[in-house]
C-alpha cells in the first residue's frame, strides 16, 4: 500500500465493490482519518482518478496528509468536518462525485492515544474530542451538566435508550 502506514481500513473490500472506482472518477472521502480508504481508492482509480478527503483531526491530517502525498494532485485535502462536505465542495466547484464514502466512528488513533481521553485503558482526562478546534471537553460537559441533560446526551448521542432510566 502506497504511503507505508501500518493503517488498515475497515472493509476495504466492499468499499471498493461499492464505489467500483474508475479512472476518470471523483470520490469524496468524507471521514479520510489516516488515510486507508482513499489510499485505495486512488491506487484502484489510477492513472487520473481523485479523491478529496475531509477530516477535522489534527492528528490524523497530519499522518494522512503525509501518507498521500505520493499521489500528488490527484489527492486534496480538507481540514474540514464531514458535516460542512456540502459546502465545502461548492466553495471547491467540484463537479457531481461519482462516490461518497463515510466511514463514520472512532477509530483506533483516537482509541489507542491515551491524552485523546477515548478509552479507559489508560489514566488520562476524559477529553473525547475529535478536533482540538472544540473547546469543550467530555470532562466539561460530565462536570457541568445536571443528570437530566447528561441522560439526554445519553440517549439522543450515545444512542444508549437506557438513559433516562
Amino acid at each position: 500500500m502506497a504511503g507505508g502506514s501500518p493503517h488498515i481500513p475497515v472493509l476495504p473490500c466492499e468499499v471498493l465493490e461499492w464505489l467500483a472506482p474508475r479512472p476518470d472518477g471523483l470520490y469524496i472521502d468524507a471521514t479520510l482519518g489516516l488515510g486507508g480508504h482513499s489510499s485505495l481508492i486512488l491506487e484502484r482509480s489510477a492513472p487520473s482518478g481523485r479523491v478529496i478527503g475531509f477530516e477535522w483531526d489534527n492528528q490524523a491530517v497530519a499522518q494522512a496528509s503525509s501518507r498521500l502525498s505520493v499521489y500528488g494532485e490527484r489527492f486534496q485535502l480538507v481540514h474540514g468536518s464531514y458535516a460542512d462536505v456540502v459546502e465545502h465542495c461548492h466553495d471547491l466547484d467540484l463537479p457531481l462525485a461519482n462516490g461518497v464514502l463515510l466511514d463514520l466512528g472512532v477509530s483506533s488513533l483516537q482509541l489507542d492515544t491515551p491524552e485523546r481521553g477515548f478509552s479507559f485503558r489508560s489514566e488520562a482526562s476524559l477529553d473525547m474530542r475529535m478536533g482540538t478546534s472544540l473547546k469543550v471537553t467530555a470532562a466539561d460537559l460530565v462536570n457541568r451538566l445536571k443528570k437530566d441533560e447528561l441522560a439526554d446526551v445519553f440517549y439522543n448521542y450515545g444512542e444508549e435508550r437506557q438513559a433516562r432510566r
